[in-house]
């Protein structure tokens, strides 16, 4: 195939994965598309997940480098790990980049499809797909994640800027365009942003985004996932859940207004969407909401959900959290 004259690479996080990380290496193995260079960051682990890692290293000259933690830094900041090695290499010369969590399983065209998505795009260019959900025994459950939420942003990408509801990280892929403009900060350990989310957000600023409308990943459901799982909730559901889990989804709105503040001050140039996000974000109020009314955002179908947007950046109910208030070097 000509797909395969290009390289990709696939960076890859590990913490104490003994129990699923061969079936994960297994998939990479399998896939149709073979010219690909795999790197691990592994976070600490204290099981046999080293031992896995350097077995199949050793049967496998693809996979290039395990890059080993002391301590437990938390899964987001392994991906940086990882990624800020990459960036580091001296003649590193991939072409497309892949992201892969150490406990699923990704169908064996999953590589081949993504990178023909991307093939003949010029221009920074990420695409993901949607998942099917899998239990703890890999017993596939015949369920999508966009049975549970929309995760298709291709509609609006701005709305990446006001939700993580969108891209799982094992599901995209992106070109070398948007590799380029991915700042990779030596600080990330104190920030924890998601990389997907964060990537992401370069692809709706400064280029494309697609969609597959296909699962290209089954996704496992141990009950220890970093990332959750939304759930439909229903109108009487998401009264409940907005009077009884107030602070918490004020806290997470919080972490998703406090990292674009931070992803605006890595672009290398600004526009006029980043000036006037950065500017709601930083006053809340009638200023937020004219500016969701202008970019038309709408994270969900549920009145009660923009809704409850909406009054969390009218009261600003997001500035009073410790998770806003976070030390960073950007603020006023």
């Amino acid at each position: 195939m000509a797909i395969n004259q290009n390289k990709a690479v696939i960076m890859m996080t590990t913490y104490n994965g003994a129990k699923y990380v061969e079936e994960q290496l297994n998939s990479l193995e399998n896939q149709t598309f073979h010219n690909w260079d795999l790197y691990i960051s592994d976070d600490g682990s204290s099981d046999q997940t080293l031992q896995i890692l350097e077995k199949y290293m050793a049967q496998d000259d693809r996979i290039k480098k395990i890059l080993h933690h002391s301590d437990h830094h938390g899964a987001f900041n392994n991906f940086y790990n990882v990624m800020r090695y990459v960036k580091s290499l001296p003649n590193e010369n991939y072409q497309y980049f892949f992201y892969c969590d150490q406990d699923d399983i990704w169908i064996n065209e999953k590589m081949a499809i993504e990178i023909e998505r991307l093939a003949d795009e010029a221009q920074p260019s990420l695409c993901y797909s949607d998942l099917e959900f899998m239990t703890a025994e890999g017993k596939d459950t015949k369920t999508k994640m966009s049975e549970s939420t929309n995760i298709d942003v291709t509609g609006n990408p701005y709305n990446l800027f006001f939700s993580y509801r969108y891209i799982w990280g094992t599901t995209m892929a992106h070109n070398r365009q948007l590799w380029e403009q991915v700042y990779v900060d030596e600080n990330t350990e104190k920030y924890n942003m998601s990389h997907d989310n964060y990537i992401g957000k370069y692809a709706a600023m400064t280029g494309k985004i697609k969609f597959i409308d296909r699962p290209l990943v089954l996704y496992r459901r141990t009950g220890n996932n970093v990332s959750g799982t939304p759930g439909n909730y229903g109108k009487l559901g998401m009264l409940k859940r907005l009077f009884t889990k107030l602070p918490q989804i004020v806290n997470q709105h919080a972490a998703v207004y406090w990292d674009d503040l931070y992803f605006i001050e890595t672009l290398s140039k600004q526009n006029d969407f980043s000036t006037e996000l950065q500017v709601a974000l930083n006053n809340g109020g009638i200023k937020s909401l004219r500016f969701l009314k202008k970019y038309g955002i709408k994270t969900s179908d549920s009145v009660i959900s923009n809704a409850s947007i909406k009054t969390i950046l009218l009261f600003k109910l997001y500035k009073n959290t410790k998770t806003f208030k976070r030390n960073m070097k950007f603020q006023n």
